[in-house]
């Protein structure tokens, strides 16, 4: 029997997972963890020889735990879950992981439990996550879909996303911005997910130029290139940002 362990801070989606794999007598759950931070040293405590991963989580992501594990001896097989995400699934393909999109298929759950088998050992693991961190690590230009064609834009060059109806504008500086023919959800989809955050449901920013949240103003001041921006952001979001930047 392979003991598996399943990383996903949504509760719902462990159940979903758990209910799956009961049919796999192969597959034992020994544990299962929500709290993405504290996944790598169950993992170590557990050594699992594979792990169901979540990508985007609160306080860190799915890739900041196979990065974390890199500096460990601990190399289970994984197989990687994600809601569609191009970014992800592009990187797990480049480096050869397994992957399944929420919510979880079970003809691709089964297709992704008959490789087990054939994932390499411990050596092949870690070139395996070597090739996926350098891959996110890399953050690709995205793809902006525009009324004259496309744009390619390098995600740290963007400070904040604002909704306009089923479009949505990039700004750079208080000067330069890109209208895409795309609602903002679209983008959001294609941006890493460990450096963008939506405040609100018309507007994303880049974490990286935050430099302050009021709670009393219930308000988000970013900083690029000495100019300032603030934005209004919900009580209920700043927790949730909070959570996000442990």
């Amino acid at each position: 029997m392979l003991r598996a362990i399943i990383v996903d801070d949504e509760p719902s989606a462990i159940a979903n997972l758990e209910t799956l794999l009961k049919t796999y007598p192969e597959i034992g759950i020994i544990e299962t963890v929500t709290d993405a931070t504290k996944a790598v040293d169950v993992i170590k405590q557990e050594n699992p020889d594979v792990v169901f991963l979540d990508i985007q989580m609160p306080g860190k992501t799915g890739f900041d735990i196979v990065r974390d594990l890199l500096d460990t001896d601990y190399c289970p097989a994984i197989i990687f879950s994600t809601a569609f995400d191009q970014f992800a699934i592009e990187a797990i393909r480049h480096a050869a992981f397994d992957f399944l999109v929420k919510p979880v298929n079970p003809v691709e759950l089964k297709q992704a439990i008959d490789r087990l088998q054939y994932i390499q050992p411990k050596p092949g693991r870690e070139d395996q996550l070597r090739r996926l961190i350098e891959k996110t690590l890399s953050k690709p230009r995205i793809k902006i879909s525009n009324t004259g064609g496309f744009t390619l834009i390098n995600p740290d060059d963007i400070i904040y996303i604002q909704a306009d109806w089923n479009y949505a504008e990039l700004f750079f500086n208080k000067e330069k911005s890109e209208l895409a023919t795309m609602n903002i959800g679209a983008i959001e989809e294609t941006l890493p997910p460990h450096d963008f955050f939506r405040i609100s449901r018309s507007l994303i920013i880049n974490v990286t130029y935050l430099t302050k949240v009021s709670r009393k103003k219930r308000e988000a001041t970013l900083i690029k290139e000495g100019q300032e921006y603030k934005f209004p952001i919900p009580l209920l979001n700043i927790r949730k940002l909070e959570r996000f930047l442990e």
